[in-house]
């Protein structure tokens, strides 16, 4: 069988499942955070969340994309249209 990187393999995760890592600051300053959110409003998701699977605690850790998590997180505007699902690119 072939390799097939993550990203053709995208999923809808229910944003309750996934969590932020804990070892990245992940520090952006207020306009950027508008801007992006801006964007999703506008666009949508337009990039996948990367996340690891924690199989013991069923849940998915973000490895990059926590900015783009947090719009939904903090955003019931965008979690409505979304129905609440982040899309998630898994990796090992």
């Amino acid at each position: 069988m072939a390799y097939k990187s993550p990203v053709y393999h995208v999923i809808p995760v229910p944003i309750e499942k996934v969590r932020p890592n804990t070892y990245n600051p992940n520090a952006v300053a207020p306009p950027e955070m508008r801007l992006l959110y801006e964007s999703i409003r506008a666009d949508g998701y337009t990039m996948p969340i990367v996340c690891y699977y924690a199989k013991s605690q069923d849940i998915y850790v973000i490895v990059d994309g926590f900015h783009r998590y947090l719009v939904m997180k903090t955003s019931e505007r965008i979690y409505d249209r979304e129905h609440g699902m982040l899309p998630v690119a898994v990796i090992d």
